[in-house]
C-alpha cells in the first residue's frame, strides 16, 4: 500500500494532494518557437557569486600547534586510516574557504567536547589541550569575520515538488500530478537545498506538458468559451449536466445497483442460500449462481468453513436494506465503488449513512477510505479514516473528500479499520487469523453511499478578463500575458520582449483556427515553462551578496513559510517597502503562520528534519502488530505534525517536544495509546495522566515506529535517531566491513545480550557504547510503539524456521547510563535526563531551520546567526516562534 505524502493539520481528513495514479502522456518535443520564446527572452542573468563563494583572506593557525595534532589526533586520522573522513597529518593550517574552516570548526568540537582523544587513547595535559583550543578559537574568529562577505552564498534554485504543486494551486486553483517532475534533494540534504534541485534543458518540455494540463483544467472549470463549440448529444459529458447526487445503496431500495455484497464476490452469499435450501447442483442458477462453477469444490473449500458465518450474516435484518463491513464473511471486508470514468477532473465528496453495532470493540469503530491506482488495482493508496460514533440504529453521515484528476483513478474503497499486506493478509487471510468470535462479527453497517461535486467556486481570479474599452483582441490578449506573468513571476515585471514573443504566439495560434481560449493557452503555459517561474530567482550581477528587494524577501519569506508564492496582502506590503519595519514584518510572520498554508511549512520541515521518511520503509507483521494497519501510521505521522504545529501557533517552548503533559491526537490514537474519553476524527490536546510514557516525541508511536524493522524493536536504531535529533550529537556512520548481527540468529538470546555481544567487535564498541543505552531506554516500547513489560525471541536456523527451544522470553529491563553521563533506571529517568538537554535540541533545530529555509547546508559562517537566535529564543523559554521571527529578522536572511 502507498502512503500518501505527509501533510500538516490533519491534511489526510481533507481533500489535499492524495498522489493518485493518473495515465501519463508522452512527452513531445516543444515546437521551435516555444524554445525560441524560452532561450531568447525567459532566462536570467547568472554570475559566478550565484553559484559559490569567492576565495577569502587568509587566517592561518600557528604552525607551533601541529605538534599537538601529531601527538594526539595524527595516529586514527592520517591517509591510512582516516576515522570519520578526517584526515588531520597533511592538513592546511590556513583558513581561507568556508571548506577549510569548517574541517577546524569539526577539530575543535571533537576536542572541545572531550570526545577525541577517545577514552582508550593518549590524552593530553590539560595546560597544552587549554592552549590548542585557544588558538583554534581565536583563529575560527578572525576567519568568520573574513569570510563572512563571501560565505554563505544562496544558490539560485528551482520551485522544488511541493512548491511546484502549490504554486501552481495558487495560480490556477488546480491540483498538479508532479511525479514526472525531477527528483527533489539529495541525500541528508532538505528539498529546498538548491544545490540539488539539478534542472536539465530537456525537462523544460515537462513543464511544458504539466502547465497545459493545468491550464486546461483551469479554461475548463472556471474560463466560459466565447463561442460554444456543438457537441453531439450522444456524447455530451453527462458530469456537466445538472443531476441529483449519484447514490449506492440497498437492492430493496435501487434495484441494479450493489446489493448489500460487492459485486465481485456476491457468488459466495448466493451460494450459501444454494447450501441451505438442499444443495441440489441442478438448482444452482435459480440461486444466480454461474453454471460453470464447481460447487463441491466451493462447499469443501468454503461452505464447510465458514457456513456459520454465512448464515449468522444472512440471518440479519439490517442485510435486506444495507450492507455490513463484515469479517464474518471472507470477501465482503469492503465495499468497492467504481465510478464513471467520464467523470470530470475535480473535487468532489463522498456522504456515507453509517453506524456502528453496540457492544462491540470500540477500536474496532473506525472506517477506512482507500483509492485504487487505475493501472494496479491491488494498489492502494490510504486516503483517510473516519471514527463511527453513532448507534446503527440512529446512523450518521459521515463526509470523504476526494479527487479526481485527469486520466486518474477511479476506483474507491470503504473497509473497517485493518492490516492490507504483510505475512498472512490476502484474499480472506486476514479473517482466518481472526479466533474470537466478538472480533469476526461485523462492527459496521453501511446505509447508503452518495456522491456529488464539491463547491467548485474559484480559490482563485481566472486568467482572462474582460475586454474593456475598444482595445482589439490582440491587445487584449497582451493584457493578459502581462498579468498572468507579474503573478507568474511572484510581483517581478516581465520584460516587454517576452509579452512581445508571447503575443506573437498567440497570434500565430488564432491564424490558425484556434479560439481565443485556446490560442491563449500555448504562450500561457510558456510562462509557466519559464525559468522566472520555476527558479526563485534574486536576478542581479553583483560579486558579493546584496540585500533583497521587498519583492524578493516577500517570495523568499512566503516560501520558507508556505512552500507557496506570496499573498496579496503580502505583495502589498513589499510593493510599500513595508517589510523593512521590524513591527509590521512580526505582524506579518504571526499571520503567515496562523494561515494553514503554514501547514507545508510544517509537514514538510518536519518531515526531513525528523527522518521521517523511514517510517514508510517497513510492512509490519499483523500477526503482531494488528492495530498498526495504514490507518493508524497515517495518524501516527499526523500526531508529529499536529504536535509541532499546536507548539508553534501557541508559541509553546520547543522544549515540550521533549517531554510533555499534552498529547495532540484524535480518537484512533488515543484508543491506541489507551488514553479515554477521546472521540472524533479531529486532533486537539488532550492532558495525559501523570506516569504516562506519553508526551514528547520519545513517547510518539511514529518515532518509535521507525526505530524498528516492522518486526521487532531496534534500540540502536532508536538510540542513533536519539542522538541526532534529540542531542544533536549525530554517531559517525558505520565502519566498513561491520560484522552484522544477524550471525547470532540461531542463539537465544535477549535483545540486550545481542547487542553487547556485538560491541565485543572493536570497530562496534566505541559508537555503540552511545548508541545502545538510550535504545535500551526506550525498550519498554514494541516495534510498533506500545507499551509493553515483556519481550522475546524465537532463535531461527539458517534456512529461517524456528528451532526447538529457541524461544526465549524475558521482561524489559531498560536500566542503562549515558556515555559518560548519568544512569538512569526507566524509561522515565531517561526521558527526563534529555529534556534537561533542550540548549542541545534547540541548537541542533536552529541549525536544520536555518539550513531549510536558506536553501543550502548549514556552515561555518552560519555560527554567528545560529548564535544569535539562540539567545532570542532562549531568552523567551525557547518558544517556537521566537526561532522563527528571530531568523527571518536577520540580515542573512535577507541577503541573496
Amino acid at each position: 500500500m502507498r502512503s500518501p505524502k505527509p501533510t500538516a493539520a490533519a491534511l489526510h481528513q481533507t481533500p489535499g494532494p492524495f498522489a493518485p495514479e493518473p495515465r501519463r502522456a508522452s512527452l513531445h518535443p516543444a515546437p521551435k518557437i516555444l524554445r525560441a520564446i524560452l532561450a531568447a527572452c525567459a532566462f536570467l542573468p547568472l554570475h559566478p557569486a550565484h553559484l559559490g563563494a569567492a576565495e577569502a583572506p587568509h587566517v592561518s593557525l600557528d604552525e607551533k600547534h601541529r605538534a599537538f595534532l601529531k601527538d594526539y589526533c595524527v595516529e586514527c586520522h592520517n591517509a591510512d586510516k582516516q576515522k570519520g573522513k578526517l584526515r588531520l597529518d597533511s592538513v592546511a593550517f590556513t583558513l581561507n574557504s568556508v571548506q577549510s574552516a569548517d574541517l577546524w570548526q569539526r577539530v575543535l568540537h571533537q576536542v572541545n567536547s572531550g570526545e577525541m582523544p577517545p577514552d582508550d587513547a593518549k590524552q593530553p595535559e590539560r595546560g597544552a589541550k587549554t592552549d590548542f583550543l585557544d588558538a583554534l578559537s581565536g583563529t575560527l574568529m578572525a576567519a568568520r569575520r573574513n569570510l563572512a562577505d563571501v560565505g554563505g552564498n544562496i544558490t539560485m534554485r528551482r520551485l522544488n515538488r511541493r512548491e511546484y504543486r502549490n504554486t501552481i494551486r495558487a495560480l490556477l486553483g488546480v491540483e498538479t500530478d508532479v511525479r514526472d517532475l525531477p527528483a527533489d534533494g539529495g541525500a541528508d540534504t532538505f528539498d529546498t537545498v538548491g544545490a540539488s534541485l539539478f534542472l536539465s534543458p530537456d525537462q523544460f518540455e515537462q513543464y511544458l506538458l504539466l502547465g497545459r494540463r493545468a491550464l486546461d483544467e483551469h479554461f475548463a472549470r472556471w474560463v466560459p468559451a466565447s463561442a460554444p463549440i456543438p457537441v453531439e448529444p450522444a456524447k455530451a459529458n453527462p458530469s456537466a449536466k445538472p443531476a441529483p447526487a449519484n447514490r449506492v445503496e440497498g437492492e430493496a431500495r435501487t434495484p441494479g445497483l450493489q446489493r448489500e455484497l460487492t459485486r465481485m464476490h456476491e457468488d459466495h452469499a448466493k451460494y450459501a442460500l444454494w447450501q441451505a435450501n438442499g444443495s441440489k447442483t441442478e438448482d444452482l442458477a435459480k440461486f444466480g449462481c454461474r453454471k460453470d462453477l464447481d460447487a463441491a469444490k466451493f462447499v469443501e473449500y468454503c461452505w464447510q468453513i465458514n457456513h456459520e458465518w454465512y448464515e449468522r450474516y444472512l440471518a440479519r435484518p439490517e442485510v435486506q436494506t444495507g450492507m455490513f463491513l463484515d469479517n464474518t464473511v471472507n470477501f465482503n471486508e469492503t465495499f468497492v465503488i467504481d465510478l464513471p470514468t467520464e467523470m470530470a477532473p475535480g473535487d468532489y465528496v463522498f456522504h456515507v449513512r453509517i453506524g456502528r453495532v453496540p457492544d462491540m470493540p470500540a477500536e474496532r469503530a473506525f472506517v477506512s477510505f482507500l483509492q485504487a491506482s487505475p493501472l494496479d488495482k491491488s494498489d492502494l493508496t490510504f486516503l483517510a479514516s473516519r471514527h463511527v460514533t453513532a448507534d446503527i440504529q440512529q446512523p450518521e453521515i459521515l463526509q470523504f473528500p476526494f479527487r479526481i484528476l485527469p486520466g486518474g483513478a477511479r476506483k474507491f474503497i470503504f473497509m473497517e479499520k485493518r492490516p492490507l499486506k504483510g505475512v498472512g493478509i490476502s484474499l480472506g487471510g486476514f479473517t482466518r487469523m481472526i479466533k474470537d468470535p466478538k472480533q469476526r462479527d461485523p462492527v459496521l453497517w453501511i446505509d447508503w453511499i452518495e456522491w456529488h461535486k464539491a463547491d467548485t467556486s474559484p480559490s482563485v481570479s481566472p486568467i482572462v478578463f474582460d475586454r474593456t474599452g475598444d482595445i482589439s483582441e490582440k491587445e487584449h490578449a497582451r493584457a493578459i500575458f502581462r498579468a498572468f506573468a507579474l503573478r507568474a513571476f511572484r510581483g517581478q515585471q516581465p520584460t516587454t520582449a517576452f509579452i512581445d514573443k508571447l503575443t506573437a504566439l498567440f497570434a500565430s495560434r488564432r491564424a490558425a483556427g484556434d479560439s481565443f481560449e485556446n490560442a491563449l493557452k500555448e504562450p500561457l503555459s510558456v510562462v509557466l515553462a519559464s525559468p522566472r517561474f520555476l527558479y526563485l530567482a534574486e536576478p542581479g550581477v553583483e560579486k558579493k551578496p546584496r540585500p533583497l528587494t521587498d519583492t524578493e524577501f516577500a517570495t523568499r519569506l512566503s516560501y520558507f513559510l508556505w512552500s507557496a508564492p506570496p499573498d496579496e496582502t503580502l505583495l502589498s506590503l513589499a510593493q510599500k517597502n513595508a517589510l523593512h519595519d521590524p513591527s509590521v514584518l512580526a505582524r506579518e510572520v504571526d499571520r503567515m503562520i496562523a494561515d494553514p498554508k503554514a501547514d507545508e511549512f510544517v509537514s514538510g520541515f518536519v518531515h526531513q528534519w525528523l527522518g521521517m521518511d523511514r517510517l514508510d520503509f517497513f510492512q509490519f507483521d499483523p500477526r503482531k502488530f494488528r492495530d498498526f494497519d495504514e490507518s493508524t501510521r497515517a495518524a501516527a505521522r499526523t500526531e508529529v505534525f499536529e504536535t509541532f504545529a499546536y507548539l508553534l501557533r501557541n508559541n509553546r517552548s520547543l522544549s515540550q517536544l521533549l517531554k510533555s503533559d499534552t498529547v495532540v491526537i484524535n480518537a484512533l490514537l488515543a484508543r491506541y495509546y489507551g488514553i479515554e474519553d477521546v472521540s472524533g476524527d479531529a486532533f486537539r490536546p488532550v492532558r495525559v495522566a501523570e506516569g504516562s510514557p506519553r508526551g514528547g516525541l520519545l513517547g510518539m508511536a511514529a518515532v518509535l515506529a521507525m526505530g524498528s524493522n516492522g518486526e521487532r524493536s531496534s534500540p540502536v536504531e532508536r538510540g542513533a535517531w536519539v542522538l541526532r535529533k534529540l542531542l544533536n550529537e549525530p554517531p559517525p556512520a558505520a565502519p566498513p566491513n561491520v560484522p552484522m548481527i544477524t550471525r547470532l540468529n540461531g542463539q537465544a538470546l535477549t535483545t540486550r545480550e545481542r547487542l553487547l555481544a556485538h560491541q565485543e567487535e572493536p570497530q562496534c564498541a566505541s559508537c555503540h557504547r552511545k548508541i545502545d543505552p538510550i535504545g535500551f531506554g526506550l525498550e519498554n516500547f514494541d516495534a510498533a510503539g506500545k507499551w509493553r513489560e515483556e519481550d522475546s525471541f524465537q532463535a531461527t536456523d539458517p534456512a529461517g524456521k524456528p528451532i526447538p527451544r529457541g524461544l526465549k522470553k524475558w521482561k524489559i529491563d531498560p536500566v542503562a547510563a549515558f556515555h559518560k553521563g548519568p544512569e538512569f533506571q526507566s524509561y522515565f529517568e531517561m526521558r527526563d535526563i534529555v529534556a534537561g538537554k533542550a540548549p542541545a535540541f534547540a541548537r541542533g533545530f536552529t541549525e536544520q531551520l536555518i539550513a531549510y529555509s536558506l536553501g543550502r547546508p548549514f556552515g561555518f559562517t552560519d555560527e554567528e546567526l545560529a548564535r544569535s537566535i539562540l539567545q532570542q529564543a532562549q531568552g523567551k523559554n525557547f518558544a517556537l516562534r521566537e526561532f522563527v521571527h528571530a531568523l527571518v529578522a536577520s540580515k542573512e536572511f535577507r541577503l541573496k
